[in-house]
């Protein structure tokens, strides 16, 4: 049986990269933070649970993280079918820390069973890239996190976290109950 989760993490740079541009995008030069997932109606997109918010600062580790959620991802591709935004970041971010901790190499993340919902975005946004995210709520905020977190201010990434997961399913929602009515 499958169940399709609302999915998403955070990252911030590792500390010896604090200053260089880019280094969160990098899992090499990156830590995860956060892995966020919901269970939602494959029918409506409806959430059928409550968010859960792995939490890195919880676990003390990256690592401890990752193998908390490891048995959840990685065993059947059906059990856990991602709905998110660029889920290509996601699944490459996993596939590096997942060797890193777990000694799992030969991953296919990219090629399991997933919904991203980017190129809908694209084409909302007329073919544009720039811009395209900011009717799921994504307007740069997430630049702050990195900040956030140094500063020990958790409270502000759980709720940044929380906001993207209800504007996301939103609009997610909207696409399930509209995309269908389409007529070519």
């Amino acid at each position: 049986m499958f169940c399709y989760y609302y999915f998403d993490i955070e990252t911030v740079p590792l500390d010896q990269y604090r200053e260089e541009p880019h280094a969160s995008l990098d899992p090499s030069k990156a830590k995860i933070i956060t892995i966020q997932y919901q269970p939602l109606d494959t029918a409506t997109g409806r959430p059928r649970g409550d968010l859960t918010i792995l939490k890195e600062w919880e676990f003390g580790s990256e690592k401890a993280l990752i193998e908390r959620f490891r048995p959840m991802y990685v065993p059947d591709v059906w059990a856990f079918v991602a709905v998110g935004n660029n889920l290509s970041f996601e699944c490459k971010f996993l596939k590096y820390k997942l060797q890193q901790y777990c000694n799992l190499s030969n991953l296919k993340l990219g090629q399991r069973p997933m919904i991203d919902v980017k190129p809908v975005l694209i084409l909302r946004n007329r073919g544009r890239f720039k811009g395209c995210t900011e009717c799921i709520g994504k307007i740069g905020l997430a630049r702050n996190i990195a900040g956030w977190y140094w500063n020990r201010n958790y409270g502000a990434i759980l709720d940044y976290i929380q906001k993207e997961a209800q504007d996301f399913i939103h609009a997610y929602m909207a696409m399930k109950r509209e995309i269908p009515k389409i007529q070519f």
